[in-house]
């Protein structure tokens, strides 16, 4: 369910670029620059991932590294 609600945001930037292009060729400028900034706006938002940290122990001694 979680890759749902990442996936959910790139198709509708998409769908606001495709838009877009469709705009700019019936010559509606004002709105194909709409939907431009706001995909763009969309591909630009931060998702919140959780990050893992992993400590590795410390070589004993200089001469072990190879």
């Amino acid at each position: 369910m979680n890759y749902f609600w990442m996936i959910v945001p790139l198709v509708v930037a998409i769908y606001c670029i495709a838009r877009a292009i469709v705009d700019i060729r019936s010559k509606n400028y004002v709105w194909a620059a709409f939907g431009l900034i706001c995909g763009g706006f969309i591909l630009t938002m931060p998702i919140e991932t959780h990050a893992v940290k992993i400590d590795l122990p410390a070589p004993s001694s200089p001469s072990s590294l190879p």
